[in-house]
């Protein structure tokens, strides 16, 4: 059994950079930019609630500073395992800010498919949804992976808040600075053996920048991202969104906002399918 690695998608990135770019990572430099213009910010939806995206943002800068503290190195992988919704993608961009890759454990993937990623990107955590965290556990007999953290409370888990709490020290890591090794890694069944494709940074910025320049979004427009499309495509989508004081909606049974609609969808590639009406609220 063995791992076959390529490259994501290959893009130079030269469309970069932009004043308004990501910095490091996907989400780099965007809580800053959010409480500058606070009158800018969208929300990210899901089935359980929303949340608006200057504390999104912060959100993930904090987690990131919590794993840096619990010893996450530049180049990590760690897993995660969570339905499409705001969970899986701040686990996802919390793991890039603090330099690591991201690898998405489909859930819909057997047991032995997702120990299989795991054990060969050699993942030592794993993020998931609180839904799942006995198959998390289970997945952690089998595997090399050593911590298990929460986004609510298990039984043999972390709690995720357990990561927002301040440094005894004072002292903390700066998801703000550039960090290059950070990205995606997504995997697929290859007869006995997992293929995985690494989407790195650049990748994902390069994607980030395609988005931004077909879509055209505005603060005003509602982003749904679910099951179609790949994820690195979903997560560039998402970041352009919150970047944009646009609304996302994340999850295929999450309804877009009263007295709203959507007007950009994964079908599967990101599309424009319809124009906000003017001053719709989020």
């Amino acid at each position: 059994m063995g791992v076959g690695l390529t490259s994501g998608t290959g893009r130079p990135g030269r469309h970069l950079p932009r004043r308004d770019d990501p910095i490091g990572s996907l989400t780099g430099g965007l809580c800053e930019r959010l409480r500058l213009r606070p009158g800018r910010g969208g929300t990210i939806r899901g089935r359980s609630g929303r949340t608006d995206a200057l504390t999104f943002a912060a959100t993930v800068e904090q987690a990131a500073a919590g794993l840096s503290r619990r010893g996450m190195c530049l180049g990590d992988v760690v897993g995660v395992l969570a339905p499409i919704s705001p969970d899986r993608f701040l686990a996802s961009y919390t793991v890039m800010a603090v330099g690591g890759r991201a690898l998405t454990v489909s859930p819909e993937s057997d047991l032995r498919t997702q120990c299989r990623a795991l054990a060969e990107t050699d993942a030592r955590l794993l993020m998931v949804s609180e839904e799942l965290a006995g198959r998390a556990l289970e997945l952690a007999e089998r595997s090399r992976v050593r911590q298990v953290i929460t986004f609510g409370s298990a039984l043999g888990t972390t709690p995720f808040k357990e990561l927002l709490l301040p440094s005894p020290d004072g002292n903390g890591y700066s998801p703000a600075r550039g960090l290059f090794d950070n990205g995606h890694l997504g995997y697929e069944p290859a007869g006995d053996d997992i293929l995985t494709t690494l989407h790195t940074h650049n990748d994902l910025l390069a994607r980030f920048a395609e988005l931004r320049e077909e879509l055209a979004l505005t603060a005003e427009d509602v982003v749904a991202v679910g099951e179609a499309g790949d994820e690195a495509t979903r997560l560039a989508l998402v970041a352009l969104a919150l970047w944009t004081g646009a609304c996302v909606v994340a999850g295929d049974e999450c309804p877009p906002p009263e007295g709203r609609r959507v007007t950009v969808a994964c079908d599967p590639a990101p599309t424009r399918i319809g124009f906000p009406h003017a001053g719709g609220a989020l």
